[in-house]
Parts: C-alpha cells; structure tokens; sequence
C-alpha cells in the first residue's frame, strides 16, 4: 500500500509541477482538499485491493481526455490555455 501512496503522490507531485501555473488563482483550500481526497481513495483503493495503480493511471486518463474536449470546445489551447482572457472569464478568475 505505501509504494501506490508513494506512486500516486509523486505522480500527482510530477504534475502539479508541470501544470500548476494553470491554478494561479485558485484559493488554497481546493487545490488541498483535492489532493486529499485523491490520495484517500487511492489508500482506500490500496488497502481493498490491487485496483489503485489502475484508479491513478485511469484518473490520469479520462481527466486528460475530459480537459483536451473541454478546452477544444471552449477554443482554449489544451497545453498554454491561450487565450489568456477566455481562459480566466471561463475560470471566474479576474484578468491578469
């Protein structure tokens, strides 16, 4: 159970780092309560079974595929949410 914690982690790690600067406005409790809640239900999944490694790379997935069709739909460039404007109106977030 603690390599899938210690995989999870570094995996969630590895791509806060990477796209983090998407959720600059983003208030602090979210982005902590998200991670939270990921990694319980990979403990939890963990602790039931051998099922978590595919709960982290099937999250991985379907959310990869959600955010390429959202961003596509709302003509925002999936990899440097370009425009910046459209991108924080669809946000809620004030203009940079």
């Amino acid at each position: 159970m603690w390599m899938t914690l210690a995989i999870a982690a570094t995996v969630y790690s590895l791509l806060n780092l990477c796209f983090g600067k998407f959720e600059d406005e983003t208030p602090l409790l979210p982005r902590v309560l998200k991670l939270v809640i990921y990694l319980s239900i990979t403990a939890l999944l963990a602790w039931v079974g051998p099922w978590a490694l595919l709960w982290v790379l099937g999250l991985l997935a379907a959310g990869s595929v959600v955010h390429w069709v959202w961003c596509a739909h709302n003509g925002i460039n999936p990899l440097s949410a370009e425009p910046k404007e459209r991108y924080y109106r669809l946000r809620s977030w004030r203009p940079a």
